[in-house]
């Protein structure tokens, strides 16, 4: 079985490092055996294109029934086959090939190894699926953080023909091959392939198509030990109508320890007419019980269109619908109503996770008004089921509505839609506004913004996401992404990503990374400079970084440089920037480097001092120079932080403010009455007999060792502070409260600290006071009890004179009204429901060892983070070997 990938980063480290000063002066047959073993290849195996891949591509760190196992199945039985030319490349230390071994380019290892491996040439895989460009292999493997190991695998010219029936023979006269590019990531979460999609499997990125094919798409999923490849497109059909064909491909599977291929038809059709002035077309399939449909039918001043999905295991159903308008409807000041449309799913739920990958790939089109709705349907259609799926007892509901803006044609259009998800109350909240300057139809400036949302009001989360996806400027495209995500409660947090995060930060289980804010500045064969950036903030980092690359000629020949920054941004004691640099460049001549130039440089300032250190690093043929450098200087001492705030007062002032207290029910109980404050004193809060008094203030936490106040030291030892609030003479019980506290604002962490702990975490605010039981000697207020006469026909009577009832006459008659012989009054919870007990567990922290996860013997388990941390700072001179982290994280 391969090796995890933090385990081959340590193998291949202690593997080489014995082996590089020896390997020059060796002939190249030992050099290449020697090499061979350094690498961790079997005793006795030789270095080849097979064994490298075995080595490297670590099929069996992916489930079974992934794609990814298949996939290096393919490609090992490929290159077994056929042994195609290879390159392997150790950046800044080694070079290989098929044809030799080079000699090594230094003889001590890198902290971070950057292993590239190459197949060259065309590979033909299966019957049909050929990869033209190779495969490369790209290992990053630091030294210091073998858990930040990452393996990239990339296969940029991926061809895949299609079988020749007799249908795509009328829609593709020159045979149906569809271009496109893998591309795999692994790293301590798990494999991440590029693209994605629900049901149909992996989308696979196309780079051509034959002409007269639109919105083509290809799938690749795991079926049955093999793969299944499924296509869908747009054609036109012998100039009469227009087709969309989807789920024609091929299915691989395992025979006779190879494969065989398998063409599959189409499982669904559509088609596009022009019959006189009416228009339209419609398109249906049906897999597996599940039937979709659309249709577009334009009538001259509308243009309707529809898409349904409808289950019948369990029985559920999708439709969206929308008509515009031709030309738009005038609603005066230069703003147009251009189409409305609206979305019904009766046993159909709003996921957050499709929503958001939704808008990172650029298609939230598919959810409101579609440009191209009968040659995208198939698209489409995955699209909603994605967002939308199957949940029995659920209903999402919502209107949707486009708007223009501006003479003589609309150059701003905004399209919105609000989704209701019941019984839930979730709201989903979808967007794009296009803005193209000067006219839709020639733009200079062309951007595109797509925004969805979600409110979960009940879980107290607040969720945005935003892509820049087919956005440009003159010929240059403008890409990127912006996340947010509130949450409040146990879990709470904030964070806001324009562009990505630092990469040391790692986010949270869930939040989707988004794009890289990149603008090519030139893209040409012979030239290309891109420019890439990102922003991020959270409460307890501030973290930027940018990027510019550019390629002059080819990457074989041609001149290359990079430089890029990560900057971590931090306020207290005083304002501070921790800064990393990096910059390199490359001349290459028909894929040999003559010359190179590397630096990396850390800054961190301005106080205690300012500090740079780095090392910087130039290769010229066969000599290289490298060195290393550590400097400090302006060092002015730790700056002074600002006077100890007064703590006791401002928690004074809030046990003064009205609004710390409050008057609350218990769970389950009923007001019965409603409180009027006619004679309650001024500023005063009337409570109710069943009631409780709550009070809680978000200054400061209770009862735990606080060594700040926002950017304030306080003096050491660190304070706690405590407030007892008590009825009369100590009466009555107290309950703690707890709210949410940021903890960079109270407690000392560092950069690294600030960047993987809670941002928020629940600690004591007040506390929640039940009354004592009312005694005999309570003082009480009696009202008279009046009754007037009035006369109901009859000869006009002087009414007789109000008369008041007595105490015990009331007390007699009370059981004989409505109220005393209702079944609320004879039930014993009248006035209080039993309260349910909660279901799921509360979030306690434990403290393990850091290399098995295992529970630490002679700590307890806490409540909250800083509650472990509190237990941790006890262990003098062995906290380094245990860490905390999550109960449900520690290992049995």
């Amino acid at each position: 079985m391969a090796s995890p990938l933090p385990q081959l980063s340590a193998e291949l480290r202690a593997g080489l490092a014995p082996v590089l000063p020896l390997l020059g002066g060796l002939p190249q047959d030992e050099r290449r055996t020697r090499l061979a073993q350094a690498l961790g290849l079997p005793p006795g195996g030789s270095l080849t294109a097979h064994a490298l891949l075995v080595r490297f591509a670590l099929p069996d760190t992916a489930p079974h029934g992934d794609v990814w196992p298949v996939l290096v199945d393919l490609l090992r039985t490929a290159v077994q086959q056929t042994a195609p030319p290879w390159t392997l490349s150790i950046d800044g230390v080694l070079d290989a090939s098929h044809a030799a071994v080079g000699n090594p380019q230094t003889t001590v290892l890198p902290p971070r190894i950057a292993l590239s491996f190459a197949l060259t040439g065309a590979l033909t895989l299966v019957t049909g699926v050929t990869v033209r460009d190779g495969v490369s292999l790209v290992l990053s493997l630091p030294s210091d953080a073998p858990d930040a190991a990452t393996l990239a695998f990339r296969a940029d010219g991926v061809d895949v023909g299609l079988s020749d029936s007799e249908l795509l023979k009328l829609l593709v006269p020159g045979g149906l091959v569809l271009k496109g590019r893998l591309g795999v990531t692994l790293d301590k979460t798990g494999w991440r392939l590029e693209g994605g999609g629900k049901g149909k499997g992996i989308a696979v990125p196309l780079k051509g198509t034959p002409s007269g094919l639109r919105a083509p798409s290809l799938y690749v999923s795991a079926r049955d030990g093999g793969l299944r490849l499924d296509a869908s497109f747009g054609a036109s059909l012998l100039g009469l109508a227009d087709a969309t064909v989807d789920g024609v491909g091929l299915e691989v599977r395992p025979a006779g320890g190879g494969y065989t291929v398998t063409p599959v038809p189409p499982n669904g059709v559509g088609l596009a007419l022009s019959l006189g002035p009416a228009k339209g077309g419609g398109f249906l399939s049906e897999q597996d019980g599940q039937y979709r449909g659309a249709l577009s039918l334009s009538l001259g001043v509308v243009e309707v269109r529809a898409f349904g999905i409808l289950d019948t295991r369990p029985v559920s159903v999708l439709v969206s619908m929308s008509a515009e308008f031709t030309p738009a409807i005038e609603l005066g000041l230069a703003f147009t109503l251009n189409a409305v449309g609206g979305l019904l799913g009766i046993g159909r739920a709003l996921d957050r996770a499709g929503l958001a990958q939704v808008v990172q790939s650029g298609h939230l089109d598919d959810l409101l008004f579609p440009a191209d709705a009968a040659a995208a349907a198939p698209r489409i259609l995955a699209s909603l089921g994605a967002v939308f799926p199957a949940r029995s007892g659920s209903t999402v509901v919502g209107p949707m509505f486009r708007v223009g803006w501006g003479r003589p044609v609309s150059f701003l259009t905004a399209d919105v839609g609000v989704v209701l998800e019941l019984p839930s109350g979730v709201v989903g909240i979808l967007g794009r506004l296009r803005v193209a300057l000067p006219a839709p139809q020639a733009p200079i400036l062309d951007l595109r913004a797509s925004v969805a949302g979600v409110v979960d009001a009940a879980n107290g989360l607040v969720e945005i996401n935003a892509n820049l996806a087919g956005s440009r400027l003159l010929t240059a495209s403008i890409e990127g992404g912006l996340a947010l995500r509130i949450k409040s409660g146990q879990d709470a947090t904030f964070i806001l990503s324009a562009g990505g995060f630092h990469p040391r930060f790692t986010p949270p289980a869930g939040f989707p990374t988004p794009k890289r804010l990149t603008i090519p500045i030139a893209d040409s064969p012979l030239l290309r400079i891109v420019f890439s950036g990102y922003f991020a903030l959270t409460p307890g980092t501030v973290q930027a970084g940018a990027e510019l690359s550019a390629v002059i000629g080819s990457r074989s020949t041609g001149v290359s440089g990079r430089l890029s920054f990560d900057a971590l941004v931090r306020w207290e004691p005083s304002f501070g920037v921790m800064l990393d640099l990096a910059g390199s460049f490359a001349l290459r001549v028909s894929g040999a480097t003559l010359c190179s130039v590397g630096l990396r440089v850390h800054v961190d300032g301005p106080t205690p001092c300012w500090h740079v250190a780095g090392r910087a690093s130039v290769s010229i043929l066969f000599f290289d120079v490298s060195f290393p450098f550590d400097e400090h200087w302006n060092c002015t001492g730790e700056a002074k932080a600002p006077p100890p705030p007064d703590v006791c007062r401002l928690l004074e002032q809030a046990l003064d403010d009205p609004h710390s207290w409050e008057p609350v029910l218990p769970d389950g109980a009923r007001t019965m009455v409603s409180l009027r404050a006619d004679d309650a004193a001024a500023g005063g809060r009337l409570l109710h007999p069943l009631g409780r008094l709550r009070f809680s203030q978000r200054t400061v936490p209770l009862d735990v060792p606080v060594v700040r106040f926002g950017p304030g030291r306080l003096p050491a030892p660190p304070p706690k502070f405590s407030v007892k609030v008590t009825f009369a003479a100590g009466a009555g019980s107290a309950q703690p409260v707890q709210e949410d506290f940021a903890r960079a604002d109270f407690f000392d962490l560092t950069d690294d600290e600030k960047l993987t702990q809670p941002a928020f975490e629940r600690l004591r605010s007040g506390s929640e006071l039940t009354p004592p039981a009312s005694a005999t000697t309570a003082r009480s207020h009696s009202v008279a009890v009046e009754y007037e006469t009035k006369w109901l026909g009859g000869p006009v009577s002087t009414p007789a004179a109000s008369w008041v009832i007595s105490d015990a006459a009331l007390t007699a008659a009370l059981p004989f009204g409505a109220v005393g012989r209702s079944l609320v009054h004879a039930l014993a919870n009248r006035y209080v429901n039993p309260s349910i007990k909660p279901v799921l567990k509360e979030r306690t922290y434990a403290v393990v060892e850091t290399g098995t996860l295992k529970e630490a013997a002679g700590f307890l388990r806490s409540a909250t983070f800083t509650e472990a941390t509190a237990q941790l700072k006890t262990v003098s001179g062995r906290s380094a070997l245990h860490q905390i982290v999550p109960a449900y994280e520690v290992r049995p």
